[in-house]
This record gives structure tokens, sequence and C-alpha cells, in this order.
């Protein structure tokens, strides 16, 4: 009798401890789940400046194409931009922003014109940040202007020296000269000044181009002046006929196109086909231009 009251006992403290080490368990589990619900890991799920790091360098050290589609230059062109600001002192790396970033990023946003959290979303970078080092990239790039955009020298220009069609009737001839319109972002205050023949409000750029299609001079918003006496730049009707600038002859065919199913007829004819075959110069320079940016 003892042996069965004390076999029982001995059933039952088994079922006790048994239910207590389910309950247990179940409390714990139900701890964890509800900890994990409410608590932020520590550990971040996204290494920022991993990804940012290797975004940047599958643009700068990728193919040629990919990098002109996402900073509109070459990587050779890119680090040859670096080494001069750097060599200029114009631009200094940071603990955290190194020189190949700043310019990146700034590339970037003006390549594609967006706004400064896409930029810092894609850079895992503040607006702050990513605005603060646009604008010191930009100030460096200014300062390059007297190296970048030369005015043109008293050379022949090789295009013409050594081409039939010009030569040497275009002899002092040094560039072409136009305007074009150009996307420009104001305060609301000053928008009715910019809006003009152009969908929304654009700013009239003035440019003067080489016929190997490099930029010697720039003036955006406003009227400029003349440069030399000694040399011409080609221009259209709208310039006039005045030192420095020489324009087709009026009433007279001058558009290439005009003369696609008849040759040129009389001297002045000839003379505007030149002139707009060598002006078309600062035609497609814009084009060049605004095709990257």
């Amino acid at each position: 009798m003892d042996d069965d009251n004390n076999l029982n006992t001995r059933v039952i403290s088994q079922i006790i401890t048994g239910s207590a080490s389910t309950v247990i368990a179940a409390g714990v589990t139900i701890v964890l789940v509800v900890d994990s619900m409410y608590n932020i890991p520590k550990e971040p799920r996204i290494n920022r400046e991993k990804e940012r790091e290797d975004y940047i360098s599958s643009i700068i050290h990728g193919s040629d194409s990919h990098c002109i589609d996402q900073i509109r230059m070459s990587p050779r062109a890119f680090y040859r931009l670096c080494e001069i600001l750097r060599n200029k002192n114009l631009l200094r790396p940071t603990i955290n922003v190194s020189i190949e970033e700043q310019m990146v990023t700034f590339l970037h946003l003006i390549g594609h014109n967006v706004r400064l959290r896409v930029i810092g979303s894609r850079f895992h970078r503040s607006c702050e940040t990513i605005h603060r080092y646009f604008n010191i990239v930009l100030r460096a790039i200014m300062k390059l202007h007297k190296d970048l955009i030369r005015p043109p020298t008293c050379c022949t220009s090789p295009e013409i020296q050594h081409n039939r069609r010009y030569w040497p009737w275009f002899e002092d001839c040094i560039g072409a000269i136009d305007g074009t319109h150009v996307c420009a972002s104001v305060p609301i205050a000053l928008q009715a000044r910019f809006r003009g023949r152009k969908e929304g409000t654009t700013q009239n750029v003035l440019a003067v181009v080489s016929f190997d299609l490099k930029f010697m001079y720039v003036l955006a918003g406003w009227e400029g002046s003349a440069h030399d006496s000694c040399k011409y730049l080609l221009g259209d009707a709208g310039y006039g006929l005045r030192n420095g600038f020489i324009p087709p002859y009026q009433g007279v065919r001058y558009h290439l196109k005009e003369y696609s199913n008849h040759s040129s007829e009389n001297e002045k004819e000839l003379f505007n086909l030149r002139h707009s075959s060598l002006r078309t110069t600062v035609e497609r320079a814009f084009g060049v231009l605004k095709k990257r940016f």
C-alpha cells in the first residue's frame, strides 16, 4: 500500500514539474517575441559607409559609358579634374568626405537635376551635408574658369587653315558666337523676368566657341561686349556688321538645308554657305553641352 502511494506521489511530482517547465518555456518565448517587436537592434541593418563606397566605386571604376551616364564624364576626365582641384588646393578631403565623393555627389546632382534629399538618400548623407559640399565644389569649379575658358589666340584655327573651303577667305576668323536658352531655377519674385519664348524659366547664355568645340567665352544673363578688334567672330544676322563680328549677307540663302538641292549661284551665296557651315560649330557645342547636362 505504501509503495502505491509513493508511486502516485512521484508521478504527480513529475507531472507538476513538466507542466511548470512548459509554462516557463512558453513565458520565455513570449518575452522574447515581445522584446523583438519593441526593441530596435543596436547593430544597423545597412552598412551605410560600405554601401556609399561601393556605389561611388561602381561609378568611377566602371565602364566609360556607365560613368558618363552617371556623372557626365569618363573616369579619366573625372580623376584629372580631381587632380587639378587637389593640386590647386581648391578642394580638400575631410575626415568623413573624400574629394572623390564631393565631386561625384556634385556631378550627380547637376547632371540629373535632382533634389538634395534624393542625393542624400542615394549617398546616405544628410541634406545639410550634401548642400554644404555642393557649394564648396561649386566655388572651386568657378575658380577654374580662367584655366578652362580661355580667350582665343591670334593663331588661325587649323580647322580653317587646313581646309581649302575656308582658307584664305576666313583667315582671321577665330570662332563662332551665338546665344542659347538654358533652364534656370530662380526665386518666384524674379520668374517673370526669366520667362521668354521657351517653356518655363530660362537664362540667356552668350558663348564664343572655337572650331574644335572649345568654349572660349561665356556670359550668362546679360549682354556682353566684343573682345578683340584684330580678329573677328562669325555671328548670325542678328548681330549685325560691326567691329569683331561678321554676319552673313542678308536677303541671300544662308542655312545649309537651303543649299541641299541647289548649289551656290554667286559670290554672296558661296560666302553664306561657307559662313553657315563654320558657324554651326557653336550650335554643335551647345548640343554636346545640353546632351551631357
